[in-house]
């Protein structure tokens, strides 16, 4: 297949990367800055038994209009940070009668809404990245825990496309609810995410203290609360058994949850702090907890249901990124912060 890769990030480069590896044709987008070093280095991808495999053969371009002029695609990638989807929907503009079918790997629940938007509902897939991936330099990636790929089961091309991730190792799983998929995705990401970032402890130290504890479990239970509004199931995605722990969060005492989330997080990392806390720590001044925390406050808020510690970490974190908080405030102090719960 001719597929477009949108970005060339850790996500972009693994699957791209894969899925060139696999005999198809893949090509990218990205930054002109960072095209020359896509070139030189090309892709580095060390698989789960620890082989390493050099992807070189592919086309870079800057922009989708360079891209689309070599031809049409069989489907296109979206692997950039959710704060840019709104800007790369501008740049399409021009685009949309000849753009491909797209699969969002993007966190988050509301990218696949605004690309439906743009391009309607029946050319968007939606897609769970589960596999727990690292990037080092020279665009050296590794996977860390092959755990597969959610892919939205209702659409035309999905069966095709999952037989191209199949063949790609990339270990895909036709979910048939893909909105359940997407929020249960969230779920995953919200474990010790923003918490982990607020507070400078990693998530073991999360689980561990009984503060920050109990805030995580809030956090999960508002969410649940705000699914439940929408009438919006949990789904098992790979590798994660998120009903299973959505029971456990609901039904179960405290303590009795606390192994499962642990797992959970360890799991799905592959031993990495959480995205958040590597941003935050990096000087970057986005945070996708605009996308993830930030969502839950915004879907809440559309049926008045009150999710206190979303809104906490979201307005916390958001305000350390953007340089209006310092990030020592809550260094080592769930207590300090759970006072800043409404």
């Amino acid at each position: 297949m001719k597929i477009l890769c949108i970005g060339a990030g850790a996500i972009g480069s693994y699957i791209g990367g894969s899925l060139q590896m696999a005999g198809n044709d893949v090509v990218f987008i990205e930054r002109p800055s960072l095209i020359s070093d896509l070139k030189k280095n090309g892709i580095w991808i060390e698989s789960i038994d620890g082989k390493r495999h050099h992807v070189t053969d592919f086309q870079v371009f800057g922009n989708a209009e360079e891209a689309l002029k070599n031809g049409a695609f069989d489907f296109a990638l979206i692997a950039i940070k959710s704060f840019d989807t709104e800007s790369l929907i501008l740049s399409l503009q021009k685009l949309k009668e000849i753009f491909p079918p797209v699969l969002s790997l993007q966190n988050g629940v509301e990218n696949e809404e605004k690309l439906a938007a743009f391009l309607g509902e029946k050319r968007v897939i939606p897609v769970s990245v589960c596999t727990a991936i690292s990037r080092g330099k020279e665009n050296s990636i590794k996977v860390e825990k092959l755990r597969g790929i959610g892919i939205g089961s209702s659409f035309p091309l999905s069966k095709r496309i999952a037989a191209e991730f199949k063949r790609a190792n990339l270990k895909p799983k036709l979910i048939e609810d893909s909105k359940g998929m997407k929020w249960s995705k969230m779920i995953s990401n919200l474990l010790a995410n923003a918490s982990s970032a607020i507070l400078n402890m990693t998530p073991a130290e999360i689980f561990t203290d009984s503060i920050s504890y109990k805030l995580e479990i809030r956090q999960l239970r508002e969410t649940l609360d705000v699914m439940r509004a929408y009438g919006i199931q949990p789904v098992d995605i790979p590798g994660v058994p998120i009903r299973l722990l959505c029971f456990a969060v609901r039904h179960l005492p405290t303590w009795i949850v606390k192994p499962l989330l642990k797992k959970a997080v360890g799991s799905g990392r592959g031993g990495k702090m959480p995205s958040f806390y590597i941003d935050l720590y990096a000087g970057r001044q986005q945070s996708e907890v605009e996308f993830l925390n930030g969502a839950v406050c915004r879907y809440a808020k559309q049926k008045g249901i009150p999710v206190p510690v979303n809104e906490l970490y979201y307005r916390t974190l958001m305000d350390m990124a953007g340089g209006r908080l310092d990030k020592a405030a809550f260094d080592h102090a769930p207590a300090r912060l759970a006072e800043g719960i409404s």
